[in-house]
C-alpha cells in the first residue's frame, strides 16, 4: 500500500519539480557564462600543447559542463586535438573535441563534436560572437556560439568560445538534412595567381584538384570522404569563370532540371555581412584571398551554400571600403558588373546597417552585454593574447578593455561610413522600396519627440500594410500596432536611446534610414480632436464639454512617453494586468489651469503596451477653458484642453 501511495505521489508531482535534462540549446545559451572542465592525464595535456601545430588526438577522461542555474552534464572517454590556423598556440590552444573518438557513436547533448576557440587573435574576445549573431539576423545560418570559462585538470586556462562544429548535427538543425556534401575550405594558392591566394579561379578539368581526403585541395571533405562530389565543384567554378556574360546568371541560377548552382543573392548577403563587420580574412580576404567558410552541397541538388566560419579577424577598420577586393574574386567581380546584383549587394549592406544600429544600437548594446558577461573571467584569464605584427603577444586587462571599446563603438562609425560609401558607389533604392520621410518619426500623441517604451508614428511611402514587414529602431525590432502605406504606429523599443536609427524592411527590402532622438522622457497626452483630449472619468466615459469633470474628482489622463516603470520593461510585452507598474524613479506631476493637481498614480495602463495613464484630481477653483499639462523627468507635455465644472 505504501509503495502504491509513493508511486501515485510521483505521478502527481508537478512537472516543475522534475529534474530538467539539458539540451544542446542550453549548451549554447548566450545569456550566461558557461563552465567547461576537462580531466585528462597531465602528461597528455603537456604533450598536446607541445604538438600545437599538429592535429594529433589525445585521450580525455571526462568533460564536465555547467550552464544556467543548476544545469550540468558530463561525458567520459573522448578525444581532443589542436585546431585553427594562425590562431594556434602552445599556451592557449584551440581545441576540437570529439565525443565519439573512443566510443563510436557517442554524443554529448546530441552533438558528435565541439570546438573550443581561444580567441588568441582577438583581445576583445567578441569579434566572432557578435559577427555570427549578425549573420543569423541577416538570415545566414551559422554555428551557435557562447562564451565559457575553460579548465584543464583544475587549472583555469581562460575564456573560450564554445562553438557548434559543422557536422551532421549542424546540418540537421540549419538545413533539415544530413547527407549532402560538406566541405571545409582550406586556404591556399590553388591557381598560382599573382599575389597568392585563391579567388575562385578555375582549376581545370582535373577533378582531383577540387576536393580530396588524401591530398591537399581547396575543399577538404567533412563527410563522404572517399567520394567527394568533385563533379559539381568543377562545374561550379567552370561556370563562374567561363560562362559567357549573356548566359552567366541563368547558368548559375536556373539550369533546366538541375536547378541553381548557387543562390547568388544569398551569397551577396553573406559577403555583405563580412563587409559590414570589416573582416579582412574572409571570402574577399586580404591575405589568402578566399578564406574562412564551410561549403555545403544539398542532397539531390547541385545547389551549394557557403557557411560562415572563424570571424576573429572582423572589426578591422570602420572605413573598410564596401568593394574592398571585390574586383579580385571572380564571382564577385562578375556579379558587380550586373546592375541588379550590384544594387542587391548594396541593399544587403543597408540592411546590415539597419540591423546593427548606430550609436547605442543593437550591436553596441550586444557587445556591452557580452562584455559584462565575460569581464571578470577575461580579467582572470592568464593566457589572453592578441596578434602583434603577426605574432601572438600576451594581452593586459587594459588592452582587453580597449579592444572591447573598439567593438562597442564600431557600429556608430561603420553604419555612417557604409551608407555613405554605397551612395557614393551609385546605390539606388529599388523601385517601390519603402521610404521614411525626413522628420517622419514623431510621438504617436503629438507632433513631438519620442521616448523609449512609448508609442510613436512613422510616416513615409510604400510602407505596405504590415505583412512581411519589420520596423527597426537602432537595430531592435519594434512592435507594430497600426500599418498603412504612409503611416506605421509602433512602440519604441525600450533598448533605444539617444540619436537612434529608424528604418524598415518590407518583403526583405530595406528602406532608407532616418535618425531621430529617443528620449528617456517625452510626455504627451493623446488628443481625439482639437477640443477633446483622451481624458476619462473613472467609469470610462470621456471628460467633455457635455460631461465635464467636477472639482475634487479624479480623472484618468492617457498619454505616452512617461519613461521607465517598475517591473518588466520588455519591448512588446503589455503592462501587467494584476500588478501596477508606476513610473520610476519619479512620479509625474500635473497642473490644470496652472494650478497644481494631485496625482495618485502615473504609470503604464494595465494590459496595454506603451500606453500610460496619470490619475489626476481636479483642483478647486479651476476656470472654464483650462488646459492640462503633465510633467515628468524634466519634460512637460503640450497643454491639452480639459472640461471642468
Amino acid at each position: 500500500m505504501q509503495k502504491q501511495l509513493l508511486l501515485a505521489a510521483a505521478f502527481l508531482m508537478p512537472v516543475a519539480a522534475m529534474a530538467q535534462s539539458p539540451t544542446a540549446a542550453d549548451l549554447f545559451d548566450g545569456t550566461v557564462l558557461h563552465e567547461v572542465r576537462i580531466s585528462m592525464k597531465a602528461a597528455d595535456w603537456t604533450a598536446l600543447k607541445a604538438a600545437y601545430l599538429t592535429d594529433t588526438d589525445f585521450n580525455v577522461d571526462s568533460l564536465q559542463w555547467k550552464g544556467a542555474g543548476n544545469l550540468t552534464a558530463s561525458v567520459t572517454n573522448l578525444t581532443m586535438h589542436n585546431r585553427g590556423h594562425g590562431s594556434r598556440s602552445p599556451i592557449k590552444p584551440g581545441l576540437h573535441v570529439s565525443f565519439d573518438g573512443v566510443v563510436k557513436g557517442q554524443t554529448f547533448l546530441g552533438l558528435p563534436a565541439l570546438e573550443l576557440k581561444p580567441n588568441t587573435q582577438d583581445p576583445s574576445m567578441l569579434h566572432e560572437r557578435i559577427s555570427m549573431l549578425l549573420f543569423n539576423r541577416m538570415g545566414i545560418p551559422s554555428s551557435r556560439e557562447t562564451h565559457t570559462r575553460f579548465y584543464v585538470n583544475g587549472e583555469y586556462i581562460g575564456v573560450y568560445l564554445l562553438v557548434e562544429y559543422p557536422d551532421a548535427a549542424l546540418l540537421s538543425r540549419i538545413f533539415n538534412e544530413t547527407t549532402g556534401y560538406l566541405y571545409n575550405y582550406v586556404p591556399g594558392d590553388w591557381a598560382g595567381a599573382a599575389g597568392g591566394g585563391w579567388h575562385f579561379e578555375y582549376l581545370g578539368a582535373d577533378l582531383d584538384k577540387y576536393a580530396s581526403a588524401t591530398v591537399s585541395t581547396p575543399f577538404s571533405p567533412s563527410n563522404h570522404t572517399n567520394a567527394p562530389d568533385t563533379v559539381t565543384l568543377e562545374k561550379l567554378f567552370r561556370v563562374i569563370n567561363q560562362e559567357p556574360d549573356a548566359s552567366f546568371v541563368s547558368a548559375m541560377t536556373s539550369e533546366p532540371q538541375l536547378g541553381p548552382l548557387l543562390d547568388l543573392k544569398l551569397f551577396l548577403t553573406h559577403i555583405a555581412v563580412e563587409t559590414y563587420v570589416a573582416d579582412f580574412d574572409c571570402i574577399l580576404g586580404d591575405i589568402f584571398g578566399a578564406n574562412n567558410f564551410r561549403f555545403y552541397r544539398f542532397v539531390n541538388k547541385q545547389l551549394s551554400q557557403f557557411i560562415p566560419w572563424d570571424k576573429d579577424n572582423a572589426f578591422d577598420w570602420t572605413q573598410r571600403p564596401v568593394l574592398q577586393n571585390a574586383n579580385q574574386n571572380v564571382l564577385m567581380r562578375r556579379l558587380m558588373a550586373i546592375p541588379e546584383y550590384k544594387n542587391y549587394y548594396f541593399q544587403a549592406l543597408v540592411k546590415c546597417s539597419l540591423l546593427a544600429g548606430g550609436a547605442g544600437g543593437w550591436m553596441q548594446q550586444e557587445a556591452a552585454r557580452e562584455y559584462k558577461l565575460i569581464q571578470q573571467a577575461a580579467y582572470d584569464d592568464p593566457n589572453k593574447s592578441y596578434l602583434n605584427a603577426g605574432s601572438l603577444t600576451p594581452a593586459t586587462n587594459a588592452q582587453f578593455d580597449a579592444a572591447v571599446a573598439v567593438v562597442q563603438g564600431f557600429a556608430t562609425e561603420r553604419t555612417r561610413f557604409v551608407l555613405s560609401d554605397v551612395a557614393a558607389q551609385g546605390y539606388q533604392f529599388p523601385t517601390g522600396a519603402p521610404a521614411l520621410a525626413d522628420g517622419g518619426v514623431i510621438s504617436a500623441a503629438v507632433l513631438g519627440p519620442v521616448a523609449a517604451g512609448g508609442l510613436a508614428s512613422i510616416y513615409g511611402s510604400n510602407m505596405g500594410n504590415g505583412d512581411n514587414t519589420t520596423v527597426y529602431v537602432n537595430g531592435y525590432a519594434a512592435p507594430v500596432f497600426f500599418a498603412s502605406s504612409g503611416q506605421f504606429n509602433i512602440q519604441v523599443p525600450w533598448e533605444a536611446n539617444g540619436l537612434a536609427s529608424f528604418g524598415m524592411t518590407v518583403n526583405g527590402v530595406a528602406s532608407n534610414i532616418q535618425t531621430a532622438n529617443v528620449n528617456t522622457y517625452s510626455p504627451a497626452v493623446f488628443v481625439l480632436s482639437a477640443t477633446q483630449a483622451a481624458i476619462t472619468h473613472v467609469d470610462g466615459s470621456l471628460v467633455s464639454s457635455s460631461n465635464p469633470a467636477a472639482a475634487g474628482e479624479t480623472v484618468i489622463v492617457y498619454g505616452t512617453g512617461l519613461g521607465p516603470v517598475t517591473g518588466d520593461m520588455v519591448t512588446g510585452k503589455p503592462a501587467s494586468s494584476t500588478v501596477l507598474q508606476p513610473t520610476s524613479p519619479t512620479q509625474a506631476t500635473a497642473k490644470i489651469g496652472g494650478i497644481n493637481a494631485a496625482v495618485s498614480f502615473s504609470g503604464l495602463t494595465p494590459g496595454f503596451t506603451g500606453l500610460y495613464q496619470v490619475n489626476v484630481q481636479v483642483p478647486q477653483n479651476v476656470q472654464a477653458g483650462a488646459s492640462l499639462v503633465i510633467t515628468i523627468g524634466g519634460g512637460s507635455s503640450p497643454a491639452v484642453p480639459i472640461s471642468t465644472r
